[in-house]
């Protein structure tokens, strides 16, 4: 996934080098904005089981696309915070007369993405002091932190059968985490100016993952283990400042 990184960074720069001989009208700004994260399981076995409170900041970019002032190529480079919780059942057996058992074994990860948005920005014109806005896009972003509080079995001396069952907490996840996650963005809101390009933003963003977060993850289902699959989504209030 590595790889990837070199044209996403060249499609990210092109608008800016498109309008490097005539920058009015490209606008930079900070955002802040809070999000509640969930994980999607998209195999049979695992499960969503809560969401996650985190956030994401850092420096948006828009540059015009055309003379009208209503399309945008909106850009940016965040340090994004999510996470959330999933279960998976764990067959087992207690001992060599011990019934067959099942036990939900739960992973909590709390995540942090460097995130490029690539996305198209539509606007309306100035309606009093307001103008509302429209985007669609997807997200590169590219995994520097994952960590997670684990349940797992605990095994008798013999290694086959389990005594008991135990959360080992902020355990380092990066091993068994992809590094890339690219994602849907679709989201509005509204922009009022108040000084000159000075303006105020707030909306609200989706985030929807489409690549797998989890590496090695296996899953017991009807007695065969397959390769678990999920994604990371989330939606966040977007608040922000152009200047």
């Amino acid at each position: 996934m590595k790889t990837a990184i070199a044209p996403l960074a060249a499609l990210m720069l092109a608008p800016a080098l498109l309008t490097a001989q005539d920058d009015v009208g490209v606008r930079f700004g900070l955002k802040l904005s809070p999000n509640t994260a969930w994980i999607k399981p998209d195999t049979r076995g695992l499960k969503s089981d809560g969401n996650s409170v985190g956030y994401t900041f850092g420096l948006m970019a828009d540059f015009p696309v055309g003379v009208t002032g209503n399309y945008y190529f909106s850009s940016g480079l965040f340090l994004n915070r999510i996470g959330g919780t999933w279960v998976h059942d764990f067959p087992y057996q207690e001992g060599p007369e011990g019934d067959n058992l099942v036990q939900k074994l739960e992973t909590k990860v709390r995540l942090s993405y460097i995130e490029l948005p690539l996305t198209i920005k539509m606007m309306t014109n100035e309606i009093g002091y307001m103008r509302y806005f429209g985007q669609v896009g997807i997200g590169a972003a590219f995994n520097i932190r994952a960590k997670g509080d684990i349940m797992e079995p605990v095994y008798h001396a013999d290694g086959i059968y389990v005594r008991e069952f135990k959360t080992i907490e902020d355990e380092d996840l990066m091993s068994t985490t992809n590094f890339f996650k690219a994602a849907l963005i679709v989201g509005a809101g509204l922009e009022y100016n108040f000084s000159g390009n000075t303006a105020l933003m707030a909306g609200v963003q989706y985030n929807g993952g489409f690549t797998n977060l989890l590496t090695d993850l296996e899953v017991t289902v009807d007695g065969d283990k397959r390769k678990a699959k999920a994604m990371a989504n989330y939606i966040e209030l977007s608040l922000g400042v152009f200047f």
